[in-house]
């Protein structure tokens, strides 16, 4: 027997809240006033300047919501898996550029560079 019930971020955020966890200081987003209490009561930061005043949560949060990983782990929507994907070989050039620099290869170096510089104009101007 099959038991399916729909996500809900607010359930778990209100198990959070119950659990103790995140038993908090009375501390409010001074733009909105909103405590982290009431934030995790209600499912969803008030303000963009919660997640500054709460940002010491915010990890904890993400760990627990993505069982233990700090990094999304669901779909990625259609559209973006190429830009994702540019993004990541973009980076990943970048730290393989400063190992070699490190390690003063720089003719090597200079041929990844040029990788990320075309890598960057071919793709989106979002990519940096």
């Amino acid at each position: 027997m099959a038991y399916e019930e729909e996500f809900s971020m607010n359930q778990l955020l209100k198990h959070l809240l119950n659990s103790g966890e995140f038993q908090t200081k009375p501390d409010k987003c001074p733009n909105c006033g909103l405590t982290l209490r009431e934030v995790l009561h209600i499912g969803k930061f008030g303000c963009s300047e919660c997640y500054s005043t709460f940002s010491q949560y915010v990890p904890q949060i993400i760990e627990r919501v993505q069982a233990g990983n700090l990094e999304h782990v669901g779909q990625q929507p259609f559209k973006s898996q190429e830009k994702i994907a540019l993004r990541k070989r973009i980076e990943s050039l970048e730290e393989k550029l400063q190992q070699l620099i490190e390690v003063q290869n720089f003719e090597e170096a200079v041929h990844v560079r040029d990788e990320i510089k075309a890598l960057k104009e071919s793709g989106d101007a979002h990519v940096e």
